[in-house]
This record gives C-alpha cells, sequence and structure tokens, in this order.
C-alpha cells in the first residue's frame, strides 16, 4: 500500500501518521500539519489502490461523523451496509 500513499508515513510536516484501518479494505491516518496552530486532517486510503480521500475536518470529527454512518470512507457503504461496528479487543 505504501506506494500509494500521497506522502510517506512519519511525524514531519505533511507526513501521514497511522491511526486505524478497517475491515472493508482502508487505512485512516492523521496528515501532520505544516504549521504547529493548524488542526491536523484525516486521509483514508484504500489498501490496494490509489483511491483516496483528505477530510478537512479534524479526527475527533471525522469519527463523529463515521459512528453516525455519514459516508466519511472510501468503501465502507459496499462491504458494511448496516453502518459501523466496533469489536472489544480483550
Amino acid at each position: 500500500m505504501a506506494e500509494f500513499l500521497p506522502s510517506p508515513v512519519g511525524a514531519n510536516p505533511g507526513e501521514l501518521v497511522p491511526v486505524a484501518t478497517a475491515t472493508t479494505g482502508e487505512a485512516v491516518f492523521l496528515r501532520v500539519t505544516d504549521a504547529p496552530s493548524s488542526p491536523w486532517r484525516v486521509v483514508v486510503q484504500e489498501f490496494d489502490s490509489p483511491a483516496r480521500t483528505l477530510y478537512e475536518m479534524t479526527f475527533s470529527e471525522w469519527l463523529l461523523d463515521h459512528l453516525k454512518g455519514r459516508d466519511v470512507t472510501v468503501c465502507s457503504r459496499n462491504l458494511a451496509p448496516d453502518g459501523p461496528f466496533h469489536e472489544p479487543l480483550n
């Protein structure tokens, strides 16, 4: 998947920090900002294609939209038509 990412993974400005993966074949990244006072943005990348979306919102805004069932992932409605869900790790 690394060849499809719009930026390298890392902690420098413009780079991506991985935060989550989905059973729908996507990875969620935070884009490190260029200025310390700017909010980080969310990038959702499909694992096996160059399809990706940059969300001009904070991670908390993005997560709230995701949990409310709004379309904030690339292909989640194709494989999870009933909406998001979670499973405990323990």
